[in-house]
């Protein structure tokens, strides 16, 4: 097949070329049918721009300039120009086919714009102008909401919007062009979404609060305030914050979000530094994570100052991305390490640097801006917040499970298993009271092992402890639920019968010593057995516990005295 020559392929190229740029331009510039606008797409694939490089512009030469030719299309629904952007003038062209006057809302979803200037321009000549943005005090606002809107009747024929923007902030403009019914369901929806946001949230620091106040855990503050921390971010770059708590304070507005940025990054690195013990585990990590937290709060208090917003933002936003790749690097190192809870803590850490990544990237430029990337980090927030709630939850369990082992064992005699001294002044005051109160029956069985030195010295305190070990099973199996059973010291042991009669008391006394008398203990090839003394009291005009016990244990004196092997108390 033929081809053509060089030069004429060339030429026969570009002017394709010319005519596609030519056909594509005509196409954009067609003004935008008011009925063909979508709700749910933002109009910057119809809109052109252009960037302001010197003194500002007049309107009158804005659109000298257009006509000129020196807007450029927009490459996306989204207009994203990044952080500390030039001042832009964005250009929308649209027609009313109708007769009527078509009312709409030109909404720029976006709270942080510091100045916002919008020019209504029928035939050549301007017809309405709006000045917003967030230096300016909420009430000043046209509409009153968490974004900028301004209303419009559209005449029939064509009307061209102009805005220009100017921040030091990311620079992100989703533009709509809604009738208010719309607006006002746009509203409510994203209201629900936040409303679920926000009271999820809270009701995980209400709860950690709960526990923090309740039980004084430490670690359960420090998670309540990294929690908050994240709210207080979400309120200020959404707008809620303006809209709620401070309408009136446009120079907080200006310093708010960098700020909270910080306090949030400081509030989860904290919150790691204690979960994850890094103090003890990891020390030079842990001065590192302080150094780095503390150089970043000089950084943005240097920077606090009027006209250094852009730095400070610059600032903010890389703390937030260090902060991220920082709680993933303890969790993989606390992995390594074997930490219990450090697969929920990474999870979780990876969880959130995805959403603040995302959402940092798409606000600052690097990626294309949506309603997902945007709202990517309370996603992943949450995701977060529910595995560390997880994580604390079961770390919660495991110390009380800890704390309840540690009461049983100081509470229990490390030989025999049975209640020990305090454990049983403990126990045995609340049986004593409930038996005060409802004046029920209540008695109490105190026993020694009879010549239980000649055994220690003849076998050794082994062929002791075997024997000491085998009464306090057959005082165990005798026993009722509802008794109280302890080692009182040495050799002698002491039961708390509550709802007996001074006569059972007596009969489980003889049946304890019977049983007693019958133990063999094995020791040595042989076989050894051994008796013990019982004194029983019952409660009548006793003052306390402490009467009743001496009073048995004057019973058990005498049964000692009296030959040995016996039970003594007030009948017998």
């Amino acid at each position: 097949m033929p081809f053509l020559p060089t030069t004429r392929r060339q030429f026969f190229l570009t002017g394709i070329a010319i005519i596609s740029w030519l056909f594509c331009s005509i196409a954009v510039a067609a003004p935008l049918k008011l009925t063909d606008i979508s709700p749910s797409h933002p109009l910057g694939l119809h809109a052109a721009y252009m960037k302001e490089t010197a003194a500002q512009l007049t309107i009158e030469q804005i659109v000298e300039s257009r006509a000129a030719g020196k807007f450029v299309q927009g490459e996306s629904e989204i207009l994203s120009y990044g952080i500390g952007a030039k001042p832009v003038w964005i250009h929308l062209s649209v027609t009313n086919k109708s007769t009527d006057v078509a009312n709409r809302q030109l909404l720029v979803e976006n709270s942080w714009l510091d100045h916002v200037d919008v020019y209504f321009i029928k035939e050549s000549r301007p017809i309405e102008k709006y000045q917003a943005g967030d230096t300016h005090a909420f009430h000043d606002r046209s509409i009153h909401g968490r974004f900028f809107s301004f209303y419009h009747g559209f005449d029939p024929g064509i009307t061209d919007i102009y805005l220009r923007i100017e921040t030091p902030d990311p620079m992100v403009v989703p533009m709509f062009l809604l009738t208010p019914d719309q607006v006002t369901s746009r509203e409510i929806g994203q209201g629900y979404s936040y409303g679920f946001l926000y009271g999820y949230l809270l009701a995980l620091l209400a709860y950690n609060l709960f526990i923090y106040f309740g039980l004084s855990y430490k670690r359960h503050l420090l998670y309540g305030c990294f929690i908050a921390a994240f709210v207080l971010l979400n309120i200020a770059y959404t707008g809620h914050g303006y809209v709620w708590f401070w309408s009136e304070s446009p120079a907080w507005q200006q310093w708010v979000i960098p700020i909270f940025m910080v306090v949030y990054g400081i509030a989860g690195l904290t919150f790691a530094k204690d979960f994850l013990d890094t103090r003890t585990s990891f020390p030079r990590v842990h001065k590192n994570v302080n150094r780095m937290c503390w150089f970043f709060v000089a950084l943005l208090l240097i920077n606090l100052y009027p006209d250094s917003q852009l730095y400070a933002l610059l600032v903010s936003f890389t703390f937030v991305i260090l902060f991220s790749s920082t709680m993933i690097f303890l969790g993989v190192i606390a992995l390594r390490s074997g930490h219990r809870y450090s697969r929920y803590f990474l999870f979780a850490s990876i969880a959130s640097m995805i959403g603040t990544a995302l959402t940092c990237l798409s606000v600052w430029g690097f990626i294309p801006f949506s309603d997902w990337t945007f709202r990517a980090v309370e996603l992943g927030m949450m995701i977060d917040a529910t595995l560390l709630s997880l994580a604390l939850a079961h770390q919660f369990r495991a110390i009380q499970m800890e704390h309840k082992l540690a009461e049983q064992l100081a509470a229990k005699d490390s030989l025999t298993g049975l209640n020990n001294r305090r454990a049983f002044i403990e126990k045995g005051q609340l049986v004593w009271s409930m038996a005060q109160r409802t004046k029920r029956e209540l008695s109490v069985i105190i026993l020694d092992l009879d010549h239980f030195k000649s055994i220690n010295d003849r076998y050794g305190h082994a062929a002791g402890d075997a024997a000491l070990v085998a009464v306090s099973k057959v005082l165990s199996d005798s026993a009722r639920d509802v008794d109280v059973v302890a080692r009182w010291g040495g050799e002698e042991f002491l039961l708390l019968l509550p709802e007996t009669r001074l006569a059972s008391a007596l009969v489980m006394a003889e049946r304890l010593r019977n049983a007693i008398e019958n133990v063999r203990v094995p020791v040595q090839g042989a076989e050894i057995s051994f008796t013990a003394s019982f004194g029983v009291a019952h409660k009548a005009d006793h003052q306390n516990l402490d009467e009743l016990i001496s009073e048995a244990d004057r019973y058990l004196y005498m049964a000692k005295e009296s030959g040995r092997n016996r039970i003594h108390s007030r009948e017998a």
